[in-house]
């Protein structure tokens, strides 16, 4: 018995993308390579060794910000899940558990996204999320209140007792 093969393509939905574009979102969804590596590769390997780093990060950003894009990159995901795209779940239980469950997820996401920081359209705002969810909380320095020493008086100076030990009088 042979292994499964993996679908090339989303089991539903229609795409206006390129088959290269295509494969660069494929390979991103199965291999979880950066974003800027695999569009380097697939769709404009000609900006490869390029010096215009702002021209590839602009069109790397744009790419991904076409709603083709991520749609397609949402079926593929289902696809290879084997999820049913047709039926969205429904949560089940109280409303406590509901919240738990979401935050959950929101957590989930958020550590997602903050693994991949560096390719990431936003991330201020993933920054901003993870502090609004407490994942800074315990990791952050407190600023140490000024300390105040009084000075020692003369009879218990360790340094007068030196040098009254060890300098000759005359």
């Amino acid at each position: 018995m042979s292994a499964p093969l993996i679908p090339m393509r989303p089991k539903q939905g229609k795409f206006d993308l390129k088959a290269e574009e295509m494969n660069c979102l494929n390979w991103i969804v199965l291999s979880g390579c950066p974003r800027e590596d695999a569009f380097l590769r697939f769709v404009r390997p000609d900006y490869i060794g390029s010096r215009t780093a702002p021209a590839i990060k602009e069109a790397v950003k744009q790419f991904f910000a076409m709603a083709s894009v991520r749609e397609y990159m949402e079926a593929y995901r289902d696809t290879i899940s084997g999820a049913d795209i047709a039926k969205p779940k429904e949560m089940k239980g109280t409303l406590d558990e509901k919240k738990s469950l979401a935050l959950t997820k929101l957590v989930e996401y958020v550590l997602s996204e903050a693994s991949n920081i560096s390719t990431a359209e936003d991330p201020k705002s993933i920054l901003d999320y993870a502090n609004k969810i407490g994942l800074f909380d315990g990791n952050e320095e407190g600023t140490e209140q000024p300390r105040r020493y009084l000075p020692v008086s003369c009879d218990g100076c360790e340094y007068r007792k030196f040098v009254e030990e060890n300098c000759e009088t005359t």
